[in-house]
């Protein structure tokens, strides 16, 4: 949802769509493009990770304990889920002083694709919603918009790209706006990281709902590309087998 799948060195050098590459570290790298008007750049982090893809949603879908990997995540609430597909969740960020804390909501939704890559889309932006009014001393973030897709390259692997655009809200100082853009996702991957492992066997029933190789999926194809996996190893599946050749001697 929020965090950045990113790492650490600033750098200058522009492309010719207005992107620039500020990082690259621990198999991530990031860009960014200025958005005027804004203090902050669109975000953009790509890299492969060495876990599951239903690992990752599994993590990404659990909204309250985001708060255990995000840095500075202060509170992190599921607000609403009308379906597996479609959630609303709010957020608590905790700023460095003297600035204040931010906080907002933010509408999910996740779309799986199966061809010609077998991925995921979850895209979020900002939502609005009453139960959870603006709280004294605390900074409500006007717009947050992005993405992030999971594509399979196998069963331990998985290509993230991560977008946001999001507007803090008020004139934040020049040191933190380099906290926010180098610090700050840097400590956030390597939460990632460790959760992965600290929670890896806490999402075994996730996985048997949502992974094609454990239970068959309703909204598959007849057929669909999944690397590293036989054909004839997922359930549902039926593999016709292909006639043999008579042979015509020599």
């Amino acid at each position: 949802m929020w965090p950045c799948l990113v790492a650490l060195l600033w750098t200058s050098t522009a492309s010719a769509t207005g992107w620039r590459k500020l990082y690259a570290k621990e198999g991530v790298t990031v860009t960014a493009k200025d958005r005027p008007g804004s203090d902050l750049p669109i975000l953009r982090g790509v890299g492969v990770l060495a876990t599951n893809l239903y690992l990752l949603l599994a993590i990404v879908d659990d909204v309250p304990r985001h708060k255990e990997w995000v840095y500075r995540l202060e509170t992190s609430k599921l607000l609403s889920r009308p379906d597996p597909l479609h959630a609303r969740a709010y957020l608590r960020f905790g700023f460095p002083w003297p600035t204040s804390d931010r906080d907002g909501l933010i509408d999910v939704v996740v779309e799986r694709r199966w061809k010609p890559h077998h991925e995921l889309w979850i895209t979020f932006k900002s939502a609005v919603d009453k139960r959870m009014p603006v709280q004294p001393g605390v900074v409500r973030v006007p717009r947050t918009l992005g993405y992030t897709r999971l594509r399979w390259l196998g069963p331990n692997r998985t290509h993230v790209v991560y977008q946001i655009d999001t507007d803090p809200a008020g004139n934040l100082p020049r040191w933190l706006v380099r906290w926010i853009s180098e610090d700050l996702p840097l400590r956030i991957v390597r939460g990632l990281r460790k959760q992965l492992v600290r929670r890896s066997q806490h999402y075994v029933a996730f996985s048997r709902v949502w992974d094609p190789r454990l239970t068959p999926q309703p909204d598959a194809p007849a057929d669909f590309p999944l690397r590293g996996v036989p054909l004839e190893t997922l359930p549902g599946r039926k593999v016709t087998p292909q006639p043999v050749k008579a042979s015509t001697g020599p």
